[in-house]
């Protein structure tokens, strides 16, 4: 398995200006675009119209999106301008991986975790998070159509397959899953330099 830089852990989500400036340099939220699905999905009840309104009343951006088809990868930035493209023929393999954060909601401390999609490239890395861990499966499967090296250190393949595992198999559980993994799961991919925390 690919060793992930330190840095790229270091400034997840961290940023300064445009998100596409930063996919190559550490793990970025990025909408990710596969099968005509966005991840992370919108909410059931969610008023799409509204949310676009909202943007356009608050100058909110669009947010930058990676899409992956049959042929390439590209990263359209806020703008819906396609910024780069790279050949799916180029990507020499694909790392899944978790990142866990603290958060608090009404004073109290709580985890979540994000979703870390490393793609290797002949001209350099992507580093991608998505929340929406059910674009695991999909990815997974581009990559696998793709021909394309599957690096999964987390074992996340036995979260969506496992029948003896409560919820097995429905991404809305892996949190709580991994509340009771992520650890040991940590610990054992140390070399690869994920941490316990970001």
């Amino acid at each position: 398995m690919h060793k992930i830089p330190s840095t790229a852990f270091a400034k997840a989500g961290i940023y300064e200006k445009e998100k596409v400036d930063y996919i190559k340099k550490c793990f970025t939220p990025m909408r990710v675009s596969i099968n005509d699905q966005i991840f992370p999905r919108s909410q059931k009840n969610s008023d799409k119209e509204s949310h676009k309104i909202g943007r356009e009343i608050f100058g909110l951006a669009t947010p930058e999106t990676i899409e992956f088809n049959d042929t390439e990868i590209r990263v359209i930035d806020k703008d819906k301008k396609v910024v780069e493209t790279t050949k799916a023929t180029d990507v020499q393999y694909i790392q899944f991986g978790v990142i866990r954060r603290m958060t608090t909601y009404m004073w109290s401390p709580g985890f979540y975790y994000e979703l870390t999609m490393t793609l290797g490239t002949s001209s350099g890395n992507y580093y991608l998070l998505n929340g929406d861990f059910a674009v695991y499966e999909q990815l997974k499967a581009w990559g696998e159509k793709q021909n394309i090296e599957i690096e999964d250190p987390f074992e996340l393949a036995s979260i969506t397959t496992d029948a003896h595992v409560f919820g097995a198999g429905d991404p809305s559980t892996w949190g709580t899953l991994l509340d009771k993994t992520f650890i040991t799961k940590v610990a054992k991919v140390a070399d690869l330099n994920y941490p316990e925390e970001v």
